[in-house]
């Protein structure tokens, strides 16, 4: 039974060893990076549409 119980232990602890290191590999990537800037660009460039879709209105 204790080899049952240390070989569930160390997958485990794997998994989570696992784990960590894939969550760091694309944490520290270039292209996450490049896809937050992305995302905050869009959310202003919406934010910009937003605001000036009045003026584009009055001109028309």
């Amino acid at each position: 039974m204790e080899p049952l119980l240390i070989a569930i232990i160390f997958l485990v602890v794997s998994m989570l060893l696992l784990s960590v290191v894939i969550r760091g590999a694309i944490d520290s990537s270039k292209l996450t990076k490049q896809m937050v800037e992305l995302n905050e660009e869009m959310r202003l460039l919406r934010k910009d549409i937003q605001n000036s879709k009045h003026i584009v209105d009055k001109r028309v």
